[in-house]
């Protein structure tokens, strides 16, 4: 049975307080199709970090405002690869952030990645 169209979204809620705004960022996947090995996965996970940061970039923030990233793997065997270009993408000082193993994502994708940023006033 063929899997119904996936629509995404890019578009990010901004809630605005005295001290500035947080934006909640959608899950975004790599916009191309996986390949199985371990190098492939992490730039799958590279291209996941710069759609998530395009989707930050439309609501006025960027990687360095993000406070809590939520990765999804289908597998947690892919974890140091993950590790690996969450630091190229963030740097010595990532944000906090959580690891879910999940049995499938939309489009094929191995990784998923959502993020909470705050932008100061």
């Amino acid at each position: 049975m063929p899997q119904p169209q996936a629509t995404f979204s890019e578009s990010v809620t901004v809630n605005v307080t005295p001290g500035g705004k947080w934006i909640h960022g959608a899950g975004q996947v790599a916009p191309t199709a996986p390949q199985a090995d371990a190098g492939a996965f992490e730039d799958e996970a590279r291209r996941c970090f710069n759609a998530l940061e395009r989707a930050l970039n439309n609501a006025g923030a960027g990687l360095p405002d993000v406070v809590k990233i939520t990765a999804y793997l289908t597998s947690l065997d892919d974890y140091g690869a993950f590790a690996a270009a969450r630091g190229a993408a963030f740097g010595a000082a990532p944000p906090a952030s959580t690891a879910v193993g999940v049995a499938a994502l939309l489009q094929g994708a191995r990784v998923e990645v959502d993020a909470v940023a705050f932008v100061p006033a």
